[in-house]
Formats: structure tokens, sequence, C-alpha cells
């Protein structure tokens, strides 16, 4: 049997979408994703404190995933994923921080503070990441004139 280019065609567009999962980038932004569901869970188990900002954080790292995945990245939106990647590091680390000291009693929700730290621990380190992929982009000039909000 004689393979066709038309046989071929779906099997790459499929290819195409899945290999931003296993970029650097795709795997932090799952990671994001997946300990802002254990988060979630944890803290709803044990009717927690703060529940609303592991939710914010998996929201904005679901559409950061598909902006990326689909490729629809613009000039402004690296700021845009910096300051979301800053400011879920520093919304879990003090929630983290407030609800370990608040309901240490409480294993559920000593758990679920846990995985936020683990969660802080990584939203910096894509911080950090996405501010040396800007560092590098305007050390060669292709970053033009970004606004900085």
């Amino acid at each position: 049997m004689e393979d066709k280019k038309e046989d071929i065609q779906p099997v790459l567009a499929v290819e195409h979408k899945t290999k931003f999962i296993w970029s650097p980038k795709g795997m932090i932004l799952a990671l994001e994703i997946g300990l802002c569901l254990i988060v979630i869970i944890c803290k709803a188990v044990s009717f927690g404190c703060f529940l609303w900002s592991p939710i914010i954080e998996l929201v904005w790292a679901i559409i950061i995933f598909i902006v990326y995945g689909m490729d629809l990245q613009i000039q402004i939106f690296r700021w845009t994923d910096f300051f979301r990647a800053i400011t879920g590091s520093l919304i879990l680390l003090i929630t983290s921080l407030i609800c370990i000291n608040w309901a240490w009693k409480i294993p559920g929700e000593v758990a679920g503070s846990i995985f936020g730290l683990m969660a802080a621990a990584v939203f910096g380190y894509d911080t950090f990441t996405i501010l040396k992929y800007i560092k590098e982009l305007k050390e060669q000039g292709s970053a033009g004139n970004v606004i900085f909000f």
C-alpha cells in the first residue's frame, strides 16, 4: 500500500499541537496546573482558608497554556505571563504560610498549604525563566519597544 501525503497530514497536525506540551514551558505550565488542582482539592476537602488563590492561579495557568499551545503569542503577552507568574508565586506563598499558621491541626489544610508552597516555588521558577527569556530577547534586539506597564 502506498502512503499518500493526505494520510500523514492529520498525524502531523496533531503532533504540531501536542509539541508544546513536551517543551520546557509546557511542562512548567502543566506542573503549575497540576499543583494548583491538588491544592484546590486538599483545601476544599478540609474546608480550608483562602481557596480563591489557587483557583485564580489555575484559571490563569490554563489560559496561558492555551495561548502558548495555539501559538497566539503577541509582544505584550510575555509581560502578562511574567506578571501572572510573579503574582502567583507571591500570592500562593503568602496564603500558604498564613493557612499553615491558622489551621495547623487540620491535616488536609496542612497538605494543601505544603502543595501551595511547592506551587509557589514552581511559579517562582517560571518567573525566573520568563525574565531570562525577556532579557535574552532584549539583548538580541528583537524585543523592540516593549511598554512596561
